[in-house]
């Protein structure tokens, strides 16, 4: 009788015992990345997000001088992020790598519908929009552009250059000029040849 007692009472502690010990157990440690591999984390807390991994591949490619490669990571980025101004600031800057200006202004111009809220990256776009205003000698527009600059990198949050725009703006007013001066010199040399043309075929008859 004894034996048959002992059996099932020492099963049921044996039970107990399992219980218990599977619940004071740890939980399973996640699994750790390859070596050499971020962290990643989808929140982006704990580690890389798929957003940030896209920029840093994008990063990557452009220093490559990758630009299709590049363009493909931001856009990405920009799939799993689409109202971070980030995402699209990368991309026209790797726009412009690979020589499209449309595009790359189209990218920052996107960019800036959602930097509202950032002053750094509001302050960063509208540089690289009056850049590149700058670039393609649209001189009015480019004075605009690098005003709004101003207001934007007037915010210390904004880090940015207050007294850039001043000087830049003050470069292309001379640019104007120069190029109002050579106008009116050009005129000045196409009459002066025309009257010469007309005196020497005076002279020839």
């Amino acid at each position: 009788m004894q034996s048959r007692i002992f059996v099932p009472a020492l099963l049921a502690v044996l039970l107990v015992s399992s219980m218990s010990l599977a619940q004071s157990a740890p939980p399973p440690a996640a699994a750790q990345p390859a070596p050499g591999e971020p962290r990643k984390d989808p929140k982006g807390v704990k580690g890389i997000s798929p957003f940030w991994e896209a920029i840093k591949k994008g990063d990557n490619a452009v220093l490559a001088r990758d630009f299709d490669g590049a363009i493909a990571a931001y856009r990405e980025a920009i799939q799993s992020q689409p109202q971070n101004p980030m995402g699209h600031y990368r991309l026209g800057e790797a726009q412009l790598g690979k020589g499209d200006q449309k595009e790359a202004e189209l990218a920052w111009n996107a960019g800036l519908r959602f930097a509202d809220k950032d002053p750094v990256m509001k302050a960063k776009l509208l540089f690289v929009l009056a850049d590149l205003r700058e670039r393609q000698k649209s001189h009015d527009e480019a004075t605009t552009r690098w005003t709004d600059y101003g207001k934007a990198a007037s915010d210390k949050a904004a880090k940015g250059y207050p007294a850039t725009p001043e000087d830049r703006k003050k470069r292309i007013a001379t640019v104007k000029e120069l190029a109002t001066q050579y106008a009116d010199v050009k005129v000045r040399i196409e009459k002066r040849l025309k009257e010469a043309d007309e005196t020497a075929r005076k002279n020839a008859k």
